[in-house]
């Protein structure tokens, strides 16, 4: 049977009333959803980039937050909370905190992280004895002492003053930095000759102070420290103190800095982590992240982590000298006792190497030992820092603490690349 016109007019107009009543009826319902809608998430909140994510972090006051411990927040400007995917490797990060509790530093920090993506693999940080604000792996609180060689070398190396091999004259002991070691061009007096590895693995302070002050010079070293992100807020998900070099007014505070031996050079435990993570990594410091995610509670995801450049720290021939310097650190030099045995036992496969630091923080009133250091094989790369700071006596040493989060990092991989 076939419909008149007529028949079939009125069918057509009686099925786009239907179908405006439906959709009249679905936007309606759209504006007056609660506040987990599909339209509330999609408009809402849009997907937050890590600085946004930061900026509404940083705002909030709770302690377990920034202990890593709570993963569920609610966060300024977004309605309903958002659950927190933490990055964080479980066997690396329960080590650090066992290490750390059996211990006891009287202030202590842990950071382990993936030197080709960034991944905060671990972050731990325990104070029993000081009065300062914030996570003691983010905050700024502590000279940097002679890590800061790492960057001194860097320098060298890239303007061609220096290289690992380069032989240097110095006069005076390895820990100590007076002026008239450092600021006659000539050595006069005692002399002795040593590498550039050498004066790095035992960390030499005059052999460095020479370097900075008839070598480099202030701008040089400065514009590397810049390239290792002092002096820059680094991005990540939670807010990190700035780590700051100094900017010496003279030729032996520039001999300060160069070697380490000031409280002007400052940085945070997750900044040592980084510029292991440079060296390890070719010369490329990537950007450090926390969480793989962050959604809602309903849901929807509103942050992703992505592995990005921070900065081009150095040339892949600088950072393969600086891992030469680094290795030698734990073979012959100031880290040698903690890794004692370490190269002939189920990690030996492990290319491994550090940097040591320790001078009294004035600030805080404690002395500072420091450990960055790297350890790869097989193309996984891990960067390690601790910092440990005691008042009185000391429970461990910061490179010993490192050496067994290096072993945890590496556990499962042993027996099957020995």
């Amino acid at each position: 049977m076939q419909l008149t016109r007529a028949r079939a007019q009125k069918i057509t107009l009686f099925i786009g009333l239907i179908a405006t009543v439906f959709v009249g009826g679905w936007y309606f319902g759209l504006r007056t959803q609660s506040k987990h809608s599909l339209f509330h998430n999609n408009f809402l909140h849009p997907f937050l980039s890590k600085e946004q994510l930061q900026e509404k972090i940083g705002r909030l006051h709770n302690d377990d937050v920034y202990r890593f411990k709570q993963n569920e927040v609610q966060l300024d400007g977004v309605s309903e909370p958002v659950v927190l995917d933490f990055a964080f490797d479980p066997a690396i990060q329960s080590t650090a905190e066992d290490l750390l509790a059996q211990y006891k530093p009287d202030l202590g920090a842990v950071v382990a992280m993936d030197a080709s993506t960034g991944r905060i693999l671990a972050m731990v940080g325990e104070n029993r004895a000081f009065v300062m604000e914030g996570h003691p792996a983010i905050s700024n609180s502590y000279p940097s002492a002679s890590v800061f060689k790492v960057i001194t070398a860097a320098a060298a190396i890239e303007g061609k003053k220096a290289g690992a091999s380069s032989m240097i004259s110095y006069s005076g002991r390895n820990h100590t930095l007076y002026k008239y070691q450092v600021l006659k061009e000539r050595v006069t007096g005692w002399k002795r000759m040593c590498s550039l590895k050498e004066a790095f693995s035992k960390s030499i302070n005059t052999v460095f102070g020479r370097l900075g002050v008839f070598s480099l010079g202030k701008e040089p070293l400065r514009t590397c420290s810049n390239r290792f992100v002092f002096n820059e807020m680094i991005p990540a998900e939670f807010p990190i103190s700035l780590s700051k070099s100094a900017d010496p007014e003279n030729d032996f505070a520039l001999a300060e800095m160069a070697s380490g031996y000031t409280q002007q050079n400052i940085m945070t435990p997750l900044h040592g982590a980084l510029i292991a993570a440079a060296v390890a990594n070719d010369g490329v410091m990537m950007e450090p992240y926390f969480l793989n995610a962050a959604y809602l509670k309903s849901g929807r995801t509103i942050y992703r982590a992505e592995p990005s450049i921070l900065s081009k720290a150095m040339s892949v021939e600088t950072s393969n000298e600086i891992k030469s310097m680094m290795r030698e650190t734990v073979l012959t030099g100031t880290s040698r006792k903690s890794f004692h045995g370490f190269s002939k036992g189920k990690f030996s496969y492990l290319d491994v190497g550090g940097k040591t630091g320790s001078l009294t923080d004035k600030n805080l009133g404690g002395k500072v030992d420091w450990f960055v250091g790297f350890a790869q094989a097989h193309g996984r790369k891990i960067a390690i820092s601790v910092m440990t700071m005691n008042k009185k006596y000391w429970t461990v040493k910061s490179s010993f603490l490192a050496r067994k989060t290096i072993e945890t990092a590496f556990a499962n991989k042993a027996v099957a690349v020995k």
